[in-house]
């Protein structure tokens, strides 16, 4: 299987794509009269028309528009398949008011398709209001960060080991000197309960659904760099609630139960700037802790924060993981550029657990090259290639690859 993979990247690598980054224009209406000498009111319209095409060499990853490697058959089924969907066009709202105090007050409503189940149905991504070092609303989640994406990247579902969820929040971030470049953000989170309570579910042995009691807390340091880089380290605490019946001990009914558990998570994003303006942009990320992979936006909903104890004593045994990624971007001409980026994450089943397995290992792997056709228009094509193993409590291993080519136009207006 390996040997399988270390061909199919070689394939990736020989691969031509094309791909450009695309600038936004705005569609603005602003308030005739004016406060602290700009529109009182002021609101952008942002739209973005993003056609993805799909093939799938190999791999059961057929009609997923994310390349979630960690879903794929380690029995090695194959199911070749080709797609194509506008699921991921957006519209997006700003409004930004000025405030007597001088001040300002910021909103953003923003939505795509992605509906369940493959569906086009109209989806809330972001919803947020901002006022100086508050926010609140639905956004990136701190223990992440918005800013750290790999550039160019077409599948929005991101590297499989990288931290990144929309998460209900309030957040406090602190200000930043020039002295002193760091910044502190503290929030509180929450998710919709289908994401809350990321772990299997089994009635059987003793662990059901519970509604959260307590949101996630997460604190976060950054410091910031004079090209736009940063490095940052943040922490999350979690007490994921569950509702729990030791069948064992013959209990009839379910009584309530949670769990206190966290991460860590590190990030760096830094940019090299070349003599002719460009710049290349390199970007890092590792994270670890237990309970946590609703947090990595490749797997959120997959079920893999914790499974129920194989004992039927009413336990979830949440599972440790470790993840990460690291990507690489570089212009060669102001439209034409490459990227690569390598990622992966690895489960460890604790406990005896209604798992099938005992650890569970997901590579990802993507090379991708582009080019601007106009300011606001792009199209590309990018290979994906990725790898799942699964290790039993007997020491058998079994792993099966998935290979994927991607095309895709996007314009923005």
């Amino acid at each position: 299987m390996k040997q399988n993979l270390f061909s199919s990247l070689l394939l990736s690598l020989g691969c031509t794509c094309f791909y450009s980054i695309a600038y936004s224009q705005f569609l603005s209406v602003e308030s005739k009269d004016s406060l602290n000498g700009k529109p009182r009111i002021e609101s952008k319209l942002i739209g973005r028309l993003k056609l993805n095409g799909l093939y799938d060499i190999s791999g059961s990853l057929a009609e997923k528009s994310a390349f979630s490697i960690h879903e794929n058959d380690v029995s090695g089924k194959d199911i070749p398949a080709f797609n194509m969907d506008m699921r991921q066009s957006q519209l997006r709202l700003i409004s930004t008011m000025q405030l007597k105090n001088g001040k300002q007050l910021k909103a953003m409503l923003e939505g795509d398709f992605i509906g369940p189940n493959n569906t086009s149905q109209f989806r809330l991504r972001h919803a947020w209001i901002e006022y100086e070092q508050w926010m609140a609303g639905q956004n990136w989640s701190t223990f992440g960060s918005g800013s750290l994406w790999p550039a160019s990247l077409l599948d929005w579902d991101g590297p499989t080991g990288m931290v990144l969820s929309r998460r209900t929040q309030v957040r406090y971030t602190s200000t930043q000197s020039k002295a002193l470049p760091i910044s502190i953000e503290a929030s509180i989170e929450y998710t919709e309960l289908r994401r809350l309570h990321d772990y299997t579910i089994n009635p059987e042995l003793g662990v059901d659904n519970a509604p959260s009691r307590l949101p996630d807390a997460v604190l976060g340091v950054t410091h910031h760099f004079n090209n736009g880089g940063f490095v940052k380290v943040a922490g999350l605490y979690r007490n994921i609630g569950y509702n729990s019946k030791n069948i064992a001990a013959g209990e009839t009914d379910f009584n309530y139960s949670s769990k206190s558990t966290g991460g860590v998570t590190l990030i760096g994003n830094i940019f090299f700037e070349k003599s002719s303006g460009l710049t290349n942009n390199l970007q890092a990320q590792w994270t670890t802790g237990k309970g946590i992979a609703d947090y990595l936006v490749a797997l959120g909903g997959s079920g893999l924060d914790g499974f129920a104890n194989s004992s039927g004593n009413g336990t979830l045994n949440l599972l440790p993981v470790h993840a990460g990624f690291i990507s690489y971007q570089r212009y060669w001409t102001k439209k034409f550029h490459t990227m690569g980026v390598a990622s992966y994450n690895h489960f460890y089943d604790a406990g005896n657990t209604d798992s099938e397995w005992d650890k569970m290992t997901n590579y990802y792997a993507v090379v991708n090259v582009g080019y601007d056709l106009l300011d606001s228009l792009m199209v590309a094509l990018e290979t994906q290639v990725g790898y799942k193993e699964l290790e039993y409590n007997s020491g058998e291993k079994k792993g099966a690859n998935a290979v994927r080519i991607g095309f895709g136009i996007l314009y923005n207006f």
